[in-house]
């Protein structure tokens, strides 16, 4: 009977050191996407919009305005903070900039991304493009889903631009 209660409790020591840095990462991102989301928020106050529809990654946030037709972009790597907020009303269409590169190999060709980036390609000509970057391999080594959020995100602006027309 004591054998028992010590293995049980050496049993629930062993659980609770196993589980605790899943717990403490699980805290940390989800903390780290509020924090994410306030500045996003921020960003709308300051346009007198409100989000609609949202995405938080891990060194990014995207939200739209679908009333106001404006998007918002926040991202933070390495301490710097880039925020970005865009009329549609001025930009003609969004593309996806997929930059990448093809390493040969014993196993055959691979392409590998370096940036991707949601172009934003205005009305008048004689505005620059803006560029959001949501990957960047110098700053980050892998892709975590970045790919399907610039698609995403580039059909659901143009279908916006489209709703505008």
């Amino acid at each position: 009977m004591d054998m028992d209660l010590g293995s049980t409790i050496i049993g629930a020591i062993a659980i609770i050191i196993c589980a605790f840095p899943f717990i403490m990462m699980s805290r940390s991102r989800k903390k780290r996407e509020k924090k994410f989301l306030q500045s996003l928020l921020k960003i709308t106050s300051q346009n007198d919009c409100q989000i609609n529809r949202h995405e938080i990654s891990d060194n990014f946030a995207i939200g739209m305005d679908e009333p106001k037709n404006f998007v918002f972009f926040y991202r933070q790597i390495k301490g710097q903070e880039v925020a970005h907020s865009i009329d549609l009303g001025e930009i003609q269409s969004c593309k996806v900039i997929n930059t990448n590169r093809t390493i040969k190999r014993k196993e055959g060709d691979q392409k590998v991304i370096d940036r991707l980036e949601l172009c934003f390609i205005p009305k008048v000509r004689d505005k620059p493009e803006v560029k959001l970057e949501f990957f960047n391999a110098e700053l980050s080594p892998q892709l975590f889903g970045e790919l399907q959020s610039v698609e995403k995100w580039s059909k659901l602006i143009n279908d916006q631009l489209k709703q505008m027309q």
